[in-house]
């Protein structure tokens, strides 16, 4: 606009109230976009507005009786949004809540029946007086106290805003943790490292880390790229809206251009397929719906040689980080809020949750890790397929980089020290590294196998463990995303009551593994496309669960065993109680679960530390099913309930979660945490998310009751029946995929994410088949019975034969 006259309080709140007419808002808008002083203000009016719109803080006491009366259905729509609100924030009060919950959920259990005459008199005695509202009065003080709060800072900014006294301009040097700082030319052998405060960049040697030169480009800049096909660093600058080039030759600036997009720029970065120019941008304004105000972005993707803008695209996230993978097929637009994944063409394919950061995995595949903080901690979300479960990490997430073998490296804070974990391709925490600076940025160096850590106190480099990467497997630890059914409803979850348990630790037995080093290889023939192998001692398979690449085995003498589905070798974890007759057992990454229904025993195998624990659940109403969540809680569905448990092996407590009229037939879960569920009892399958309450439903006739529950490959829900039927569920609908003449016994994932199931054979016959899901095709037979069915990474099918041992197929 050229106009250096700052706007008015009245127009910048008339501006944000949506008031002004085209022209003037128009006009408004782009002195806002020119203007860092005006935008601060105009971003205090929006925050000051969301504020208002929450709800007052309540204290507990006062809460305490509107959650009651919640539960009751006694609040209006204002006291339980009231107490709804106080239920986010207060720890306490939700366990207060879970433990109403299963008190409710324990006197609904008991027998029905009349009061005598006399009970009846009484309480007509003592009469009720109409319970009054608690909101108006609490809510009238609290929106007292938040207008005068606005009322005395809009003060202070008429007393401070004029031309000559203007509010600090904002500051574009800190977007978030991963914003690009450091990058790795190869072809140099240079490590160039982003100092903002000095408005330079560093080139040091990658393999000494010793300094080479400063190079100075002003102004105020913010994150690097590097363009491989040029030989050149990019440096842009937020506040000025420049991108600077430094020959990675010379290591001289050989250029500096303005590119002209509104909003203020975050991150820069190179599309490997094009050497084109890519910057994300958060917008000059905003979304404002029902649940708040959303800041919506840019893409401007620029001209490689002349730095010329060549387009722009909307985008409905605010995008504070953007990746490629190493062919430009694909890249990730990250955000605290989502990862939007993105084809050639920029279109969104797909999305993740946000984060400050995410790589690719290198070696081909569609891997993807989300780095995100988690309460106090770090989080690592896998994406594509075969994504390992969330891995949970101390201290504060900064940067994430991918490796040579699959895995990854991830930077974290602590307290002012470094921390990189060398994170495997399975997904689990294999080594770690303590660096005395504080880093902002991380890079990895594949010819010596050495990163380096920038921060504000220098860049400090240290070895990956050699020996941990060579030897790390590469196997997929699980499958893939999430199916959708739809038709949306949102019951209100409770959580966090303590179950009334009392852990007992059993002693660890543990047993030798077994001697030969690859028994299948020497296992015997068991038909043209089988082999045999036997369990220790002849012992028999009673129940299979399978985590990884292994196979947790419970045999015939309650003894907990681990079989390598690779090569077979086993290995005794230890025994559960004597006595223990198991009806559900299931595997977590870090837990393995056995519940005895008979008894409400609930047994706990920790696969690290190899102790068995057992709790008394104590349930009120018969197990239907159980499962392991994503982050190894066990999810427990009761018959004729229409509540879920979940109990947490940490803090050894239990939480309830309302599903309405849902009754649960079969759980699973999918790779978001979702649980997924049958219920036979209303012909539907389900979805709920206990992260927002969300629950989709599906309705479809099916005749018999579910025996299998998978989510495959490509997000798609596949269920099994006794009575033969197998149904596809996606996008709402429900589909006839298989109709068999005999009961399916269950559903399997192989390590493409495909579904199969086994079934007995047609009558006549004897043995067990299985083939795939979606087709019947690829049909396998064996001569005698089968009560598991599961593949390797390699393909190979596991059934486990009840008589003692399991078939393995040749491929």
């Amino acid at each position: 606009m050229g106009n250096t006259r700052h706007l008015a309080l009245e127009e910048i709140s008339a501006l944000a109230d949506g008031e002004l007419a085209t022209d003037a808002l128009r006009a408004g808008r782009e002195h806002l976009s020119e203007c860092p002083s005006c935008r601060g203000v105009y971003q205090t009016f929006q925050q000051f507005d969301l504020a208002l719109r929450q709800p007052p803080a309540m204290s507990c006491d006062a809460a305490l009786p509107i959650l009651s009366a919640r539960l009751d259905g006694e609040a209006d729509e204002a006291e339980a949004t009231l107490a709804q609100a106080h239920l986010g924030t207060c720890t306490d009060c939700r366990a207060k809540m879970g433990s109403f919950m299963i008190l409710g959920a324990m006197l609904r259990a008991l027998p029905s029946g009349a009061p005598s005459s006399r009970v009846d008199r009484a309480i007509a005695q003592l009469g009720r007086a109409p319970r009054t509202s608690r909101v108006p009065a609490f809510a009238a003080r609290g929106l007292v106290a938040s207008l005068g709060a606005v009322l005395l800072i809009l003060a202070g900014f008429s007393r401070s805003f004029a031309p000559t006294a203007l509010p600090a301009a904002e500051r574009t040097d800190a977007l978030v943790a991963s914003v690009q700082q450091v990058v790795l030319n190869s072809r140099t052998n240079t490590l160039y490292v982003l100092d903002s405060k000095a408005a330079a960049v560093d080139a040091r040697d990658a393999s000494t880390n010793e300094f080479k030169v400063r190079i100075d480009v002003g102004g105020r800049p913010t994150a690097l790229a590097l363009n491989e096909s040029a030989n050149t660093v990019l440096v842009l600058d937020a506040s000025r809206k420049t991108v600077t080039e430094i020959d990675g030759a010379s290591n001289k600036v050989i250029s500096s251009n303005t590119f002209a997009v509104s909003g203020t720029p975050t991150s820069i970065s190179v599309d490997p397929s094009t050497s084109k120019i890519v910057v994300t941008s958060t917008a000059a304004t905003t979304t404002t719906t029902t649940t708040g105000a959303t800041t919506n972005g840019s893409l401007t993707v620029l001209d490689g040689t002349t730095k010329k803008v060549d387009t722009v695209r909307d985008l409905s996230v605010a995008a504070e980080v953007m990746i490629f993978d190493s062919t430009g097929t694909r890249a990730a637009l990250v955000s605290p809020a989502s990862t939007t994944l993105i084809d050639a063409s920029y279109k969104a394919v797909s999305t993740l949750p946000g984060g400050v950061s995410a790589a690719f995995a290198q070696g081909g595949g569609d891997r993807i890790a989300v780095l995100a903080a988690k309460g106090g901690g770090t989080t690592v979300t896998f994406g594509g397929r075969g994504a390992p479960i969330d891995l949970d990490l101390p201290g504060t997430p900064r940067a994430i980089t991918a490796l040579p073998d699959g895995g990854f490296l991830v930077l974290v804070d602590l307290g002012g020290k470094s921390r990189v974990s060398y994170v495997a391709p399975d997904g689990h925490e294999a080594a770690s590294t303590d660096i005395a600076i504080a880093g902002e940025d991380l890079s990895y160096d594949g010819a010596t196998k050495r990163f380096s850590v920038a921060g504000h106190a220098g860049v400090a480099s240290a070895a990956v463990p050699t020996t941990l990467v060579a030897t790390a497997s590469t196997a997929p630890a699980s499958a893939s995303p999430s199916p959708v059914p739809t038709t949306s409803s949102s019951p209100a979850p409770t959580a966090s009551a303590n179950p009334s348990a009392s852990p007992s630790p059993s002693a660890g037995t543990v047993a030798a593994a077994s001697p030969t080093a690859n028994p299948l290889a020497l296992a015997a023939t068991a038909g043209p496309s089988f082999v045999h192998v036997d369990l220790p001692g002849g012992r028999q398979p009673m129940f299979v669960a399978k985590s990884g690449e292994r196979l947790w085995v419970l045999d015939d003498r309650n003894n907990v065993v681990t079989l390598d589905m690779t090569t077979a070798e086993t290995f005794t974890v230890n025994t559960l109680p004597r006595g223990t007759q198991v009806s559900f057992w299931v595997a977590g990454r870090g837990y393995t679960y056995a519940l005895d229904a008979s008894t409400g025993l609930l047994h706990v195998v920790n696969a690290t530390t190899q102790v068995v624990r057992s709790y008394e659940m104590n349930f009120l109403r018969p197990v239907s099913s159980i499962a392991v969540g994503i982050d190894d809680r066990l999810w427990i569905g009761l018959k004729g309930a229409q509540y879920l448990l979940a109990f947490d092996p940490e803090t050894r407590k239990m939480a309830s979660y309302d599903l309405g009229l849902a009754r649960i037939s079969e759980l699973t879960i999918d790779a978001q945490g979702r649980i997924l569920y049958a219920d036979d009892a209303r012909g539907a399958v389900g979805a709920y998310d206990p992260r927002t309450a969300r629950l989709n439903e599906v309705f479809f006739p099916h005749r018999g009751t579910t025996t299998g529950l998978v989510v495959d490959g490509t997000s798609t829900l596949w269920l099994s029946t006794s009575a033969g039927e197998i149904f596809w569920v996606r996008g709402g609908v429900a589909t006839l995929a298989l109709g068999l003449q005999r009961p399916v016994t269950t559903l399997a994932l192989d390590s493409a994410g495909r579904v199969w199931f086994l079934a007995p054979l047609p009558a006549g016959a004897v043995g067990f088949g299985y083939a795939a899901a979606d087709s019947g095709q690829g049909a396998q037979t064996i001569s005698g019975p089968a009560s598991s069915l599961a593949f390797n990474a390699l393909g190979r099918a596991w059934l486990a034969d009840p008589r003692g041992g399991f078939y393995v197929s040749d491929k």
